[in-house]
């Protein structure tokens, strides 16, 4: 699976996902945390354009930025959902790559999912990834579970 990058190249969505997942580490580190909030300080007001439902849509992914509650979320095909750091779902997610960093709180139903954040609920997928900090409280339905140790 691949997708159109900013420079009009392909990029494989499974890149897009572990580049996310650098992006939270970095966030995690003390000294990150201590420029972003220098940055917010003296920033001209410059921020996200979120729709009115709490996600940010591009050519590559749907990130889920806020809190969203619905009966259920269904990614496109070509596009990686992404729940973010901030975001919270209270639905089931059904897409064919799911990365989350945040919450979710429902099924999952996807070909590849990657938990960094917490899960629950029950995941059916050909391929979970659990990355240090994530963690999944309920059923998981796989046929390849990799867990990643602190490294």
């Amino acid at each position: 699976m691949t997708t159109q990058n900013e420079a009009g190249g392909q990029m494989p969505l499974l890149e897009l996902i572990f580049r996310e997942y650098e992006r939270d580490r970095k966030q995690e580190r003390i000294s990150y945390r201590v420029i972003a909030f220098i940055r917010r300080l003296f920033s001209k007001g410059e921020e996200i354009p979120v729709t009115h439902g709490g996600y940010l849509e591009d050519g590559q992914s749907v990130r889920i930025l806020e809190s969203l509650k619905a009966r259920e979320i269904t990614s496109p095909e070509n596009k990686v959902l992404i729940v973010a750091r901030e975001g919270r779902v209270f639905a089931d997610i059904k897409g064919s790559l799911v990365y989350v960093a945040g919450e979710a709180n429902g099924d999952i139903k996807a070909e590849r999912i990657y938990v960094k954040g917490t899960v629950e609920g029950v995941i059916e997928a050909e391929h979970v990834e659990i990355f240090p900090g994530g963690q999944i409280k309920g059923h998981v339905r796989t046929a390849r579970l990799l867990m990643h140790k602190k490294g």
